[in-house]
């Protein structure tokens, strides 16, 4: 595949997932999205009133989004739009197209010669459910994404640039703490850069001292930017980060082993929603990501109770899901492979294979220190910023395999009809 053919077809799907976000965003229910109305109420006390909650609904959340949105619903209510609540939602909706181009160029500018890797991430990135799910609703979780793939891409620039200059070392920090503004939960995003940066001073000797001053820089940058936030969070409740009573049992014993390691198969399958598997931590993940676990997508409050039609439809999506997501694992164990064995080769496969990791163990963090009986708090929305990154790592696979003939076609082929079949679920 050629570079052109590559760039092209990567632009028809984004500018068809920017249609379809945008659409999404406009008809999707405001308040049919996770805590849709405590973070419209949020938005609308930063817009009006310039107060954060007291203690309320979802108070642990920054006041990035809320101030975003909220200014985005007063220029609706300007404007007359009927249901201005829904310039909220184009919020998420333009940060994930806006992540989508950064795919691109990420993907480029790692894997330079590599066009089919860049149509390929961009793809999986763009049928993902969780993320066009995430895109028309009322909530941050898109907006940290683009920060976190912002991130990324400045990350990969200064590696491939061998440009550890304050300037770009400056631009990180401020993303960096930009994205806690907006989720606390990307401080792992902050601790993967961090790590990067410190394997590229270990294997450029070069540039070492460069890459500890960008290092130290970085750190200082972010801190700085995300201090207000985890300041007043710290003086007014115990947790600057989530201030949420925990069990008082140590915490491996809050969850029982099956937790941790039982798939749930054959439900996670065949019966994909909520009440099949709340206590299987894997089993929620996947069905969150690729279909419609809690009901807030195609059943669920406002949308009627699954039917048999629905059932089918969730059977389905999660059927499709399993080969790309055995692409996904599978090109992240071997960028991570690479990336031990071969340090001093390329320490750029860090920035695909590290985000992934780093996101689930934040997941199964929350989810083990606070643990609550329906699995709500193993939402895919959570896992959301890494999905660049998972996207790279499909790429990798997916190039891989198709330098064989025989196995590009029939890839090609198999892939193409996992999307047209999950084209149906992401269309609102």
């Amino acid at each position: 595949m050629s570079a052109r053919v590559a760039v092209a077809g990567s632009v028809a799907i984004l500018v068809a997932l920017s249609a379809l976000a945008v659409r999404n965003a406009f008809v999707y229910p405001a308040i049919g999205g996770y805590d849709a109305l405590e973070y419209i109420t949020y938005a609308n006390d930063v817009a009006t009133r310039h107060a954060l909650p007291a203690g309320v609904g979802v108070y642990h959340t920054p006041p990035g989004y809320p101030a975003a949105a909220g200014a985005a619903v007063e220029v609706g209510r300007w404007l007359g739009v009927e249901e201005p609540e829904h310039l909220g939602q184009l919020v998420s909706a333009l940060a994930v197209i806006a992540t989508g181009v950064i795919v691109l160029l990420l993907a480029r500018t790692l894997w330079p010669v590599r066009p089919v890797l860049w149509l390929a991430a961009v793809g999986f990135y763009a049928f993902l459910p969780t993320v066009v799910k995430a895109g028309a609703m009322f909530h941050p979780e898109p907006l940290g994404m683009l920060f976190t793939a912002a991130a990324l891409l400045i990350l990969a620039r200064m590696i491939r640039r061998h440009d550890y200059g304050w300037r770009p070392a400056l631009v990180l920090g401020v993303v960096l703490g930009l994205g806690q503004l907006v989720r606390a939960w990307s401080i792992w995003m902050l601790a993967v850069a961090l790590v990067v940066l410190g394997v590229s001073a270990v294997v450029e000797r070069a540039s070492r001292r460069d890459v500890l001053r960008a290092l130290s820089l970085v750190a200082i940058v972010a801190a700085v930017v995300a201090a207000p936030w985890y300041v007043h969070q710290a003086t007014r409740y115990s947790n600057p980060v989530f201030n949420r009573a925990q069990p008082e049992e140590f915490i491996l014993a809050r969850r029982s082993f099956s937790f941790y390691v039982d798939a749930g198969v054959p439900d996670v399958v065949s019966r994909p929603w909520s009440g099949r598997f709340n206590d299987r931590f894997w089993a929620v993940l996947y069905a969150e990501t690729w279909g419609d676990y809690f009901g807030i997508w195609s059943w669920g409050p406002g949308r009627g109770e699954r039917t048999d039609a629905i059932d089918a439809t969730l059977t389905r999506q999660s059927v499709l899901g399993v080969l790309p997501s055995g692409l996904a694992v599978a090109g992240l164990v071997a960028l991570l492979g690479l990336a031990v064995t071969r340090p001093r080769e390329d320490p750029a496969r860090l920035l695909a294979a590290l985000p992934p990791i780093a996101a689930v163990a934040s997941i199964l963090f929350l989810a083990v220190a606070y643990p609550s009986s329906d699995g709500d708090t193993i939402k895919g929305t959570y896992a959301l910023p890494a999905a660049p990154a998972l996207a790279l790592c499909f790429g990798f696979a997916v190039d891989s395999l198709a330098r064989h003939r025989v196995v590009c076609i029939l890839l090609g082929a198999a892939l193409l009809v996992t999307a047209l079949g999950l084209l149906p679920f992401v269309v609102w």
